[in-house]
């Protein structure tokens, strides 16, 4: 998933302590912002393969320190506290939100993934629904999701100005552009560039999602 892993990040304004949705839009990504790096430090292993799944070419055959299912658990957790520490003003049910958010990438993930999900680092069984391989399934679920909860994020939050009615939309159709570049673009050939494509992306986004933190506010 791209635009539906920042789904439940726009969800979470309508918390009554809802975090930033700068952090929120991080934090929703976490786990790939450590996998990105650790792609290109060798850490962790993934190669493209032409038509391994109908809508991704990523064999993504050894990410143990990111995407099983401790390993996520164990980002949550730090993530939760790292936010609980640098913003006491939220309180703890921001930083809740925050870990929880963290967690979203993997049971997302599982949905759509091949079998590729470790229970935990060194774990040989692996899990993942593969719901790439159904492109109108995959569709259906990942944008339904996410208008859903840009819905919910525009009946939470109200501008603070004219950007800020404009700024919504900016954002959601920037994601929704990279989705459709993502799965129907040209395919990439080297997992390195890959990953710093993706990297570059999640930057831009957390970006953005501090700016619209700036332009709109959460209803009273």
């Amino acid at each position: 998933m791209f635009a539906g892993h920042y789904a439940p990040a726009f969800a979470a304004k309508a918390l009554k302590r809802p975090p930033s949705l700068g952090a929120a839009f991080v934090a929703v990504q976490l786990v790939d912002f450590a996998w990105a790096g650790f792609i290109l430090t060798g850490v962790e292993h993934a190669r493209i393969t032409p038509g391994y799944l109908a809508l991704s070419d990523l064999e993504l055959y050894d990410m143990p320190w990111t995407h099983s299912l401790v390993a996520a658990l164990a980002w949550s957790v730090l993530a939760a506290i790292v936010y609980a520490l640098l913003d006491r003003k939220s309180g703890l049910p921001a930083a809740i939100a925050i870990g929880a958010l963290v967690f979203s990438h993997w049971v997302l993930d599982l949905i759509v993934h091949a079998p590729d999900l470790a229970l935990y680092p060194g774990g040989a069984e692996r899990f993942g629904f593969a719901l790439w391989d159904n492109p109108p399934l995959w569709a259906l679920a990942e944008i339904g999701l996410f208008a859903l909860c840009f819905i919910v994020y525009l009946r939470s939050t109200r501008p603070n100005g004219a950007a800020g009615r404009f700024a919504p939309w900016l954002v959601a159709g920037l994601m929704m552009a990279v989705l459709a570049f993502e799965k129907l673009g040209p395919e990439q050939s080297d997992i390195k560039s890959a990953a710093a494509s993706a990297l570059g992306a999640y930057l831009v986004f957390a970006a953005l999602g501090f700016w619209l933190d700036r332009v709109r506010s959460a209803k009273a």
